[in-house]
C-alpha cells in the first residue's frame, strides 16, 4: 500500500499576489488592432498601437484602462462613420452618399418644375419622398451629435425610397424588416398582420394595433425584439457568437433604456473574451 498524500489549503499571512506581467506583446498589439478594425474599419497605425499598448502596460492591463481606450474610440467620428457605412451595406445594398445626394438634388429639381404646373398632388408626393431621404442623409451626423438615438436611426434606414426599392411590395417589406432588424423570419400571423398594417388596414403586431406603414415601423422599432436584435448584432460582430438568453435580455433592456448601444459595446470590447487577457 501507498501512503496517502493529503493536500490542504494554506493561507500565508501577508502574502501579496505578484503583479500581472505575463501578457504577451503580440496579444496586446492584436487587441488594439482589432479595436481599430472593428470600430474604425481600418488597421491601427504603429504609433496608435504603441501608445495604447504602453497605456495598458502602465495600468496593469486593467478593465478600467481598457474602458478609457474604448470609450474614447466610441466617441469619435470615425466610429460613427464606419458604423453608418456598415449599416448602409447591410440595409441599403451599399448605398453611397453621392447616390443619395444625387437623388435628393434630382427630386428638388422635379419639385421646382411641378410647382410651376400646379400639380399639387405630385408636389406633395415628391416632397414627402425627398423629406424621407433628407432625414436618411443626416442620420449618421444626428446620431453622432446625440440628436437622435438607435431607434430613430434605424427608422430612417427602413423608412425611405431606397429601402422600398430594394424590398418592393408590402410582403417583402415586412419580411425584410423582421430579418434585418429582429434577425428572424416573421410567423405567418405576423406577416399577415404586418402586411395589413402596411397596406393601410387594421392589424395587431406585438400586441400593438396599427393601420399604416408608419405604424408598422413604430411598432417594430419599439418592440423588445428590436433591441434584442441589436444585442445579437453586437455579440455576433465583436465576439463571433450569439448571446445566450440572459446576455441578450440584459443587453436589450439596457439598449432600450438608453436608446443607445455604446455601453453594451463598451462592456463587450473590454471583456476578457474579446481582449484575450
Amino acid at each position: 500500500s501507498k501512503d496517502a498524500i493529503v493536500h490542504e489549503d494554506l493561507i500565508v499571512d501577508g502574502n501579496v499576489a505578484p503583479p500581472i506581467d505575463g501578457v504577451a506583446e503580440i496579444t496586446l498589439n492584436n487587441y488594439i488592432n482589432n479595436l481599430y478594425i472593428d470600430l474604425f474599419g481600418r488597421a491601427a497605425t504603429e504609433s496608435e498601437i504603441a501608445d495604447n499598448v504602453e497605456y495598458l502596460k502602465s495600468n496593469a492591463y486593467s478593465v478600467e484602462s481598457r474602458e478609457v481606450i474604448v470609450s474614447e474610440m466610441l466617441s469619435q467620428w470615425d466610429y460613427y462613420k464606419n458604423f453608418n457605412l456598415l449599416t448602409a451595406q447591410r440595409l441599403l445594398v451599399n448605398l453611397d452618399t453621392f447616390s443619395l445626394q444625387s437623388q435628393i438634388d434630382y427630386w428638388i429639381y422635379i419639385i421646382d418644375l411641378l410647382n410651376d404646373t400646379g400639380l399639387e398632388t405630385e408636389v406633395l408626393y415628391y416632397t414627402f419622398e425627398n423629406n424621407r431621404l433628407i432625414l436618411l442623409s443626416t442620420a449618421h451626423t444626428d446620431f453622432y451629435s446625440g440628436t437622435i438615438g438607435v431607434t430613430e436611426y434605424f427608422r430612417r434606414y427602413i423608412d425611405n425610397y431606397f429601402y422600398d426599392q430594394v424590398n418592393m411590395g408590402s410582403e417583402n417589406f415586412v419580411i425584410s424588416c423582421f430579418t434585418n432588424l429582429l434577425h428572424r423570419y416573421p410567423t405567418d400571423d405576423e406577416k399577415l398582420q404586418g402586411v395589413n398594417i402596411v397596406d393601410g388596414g387594421t392589424g395587431t403586431l406585438f400586441l400593438q394595433e396599427g393601420s399604416s406603414k408608419g405604424d408598422f415601423i413604430d411598432i417594430l422599432i419599439h418592440s423588445l425584439e428590436f433591441y434584442q436584435g441589436q444585442a445579437i448584432d453586437a455579440y455576433s460582430t465583436y465576439l463571433a457568437r450569439l448571446p445566450n438568453s440572459e446576455e441578450m435580455n440584459t443587453a436589450a433592456l439596457q439598449i432600450q433604456a438608453e436608446d443607445d448601444f455604446e455601453n453594451v459595446k463598451l462592456e463587450l470590447l473590454t471583456s476578457e473574451e474579446y481582449a484575450g487577457f
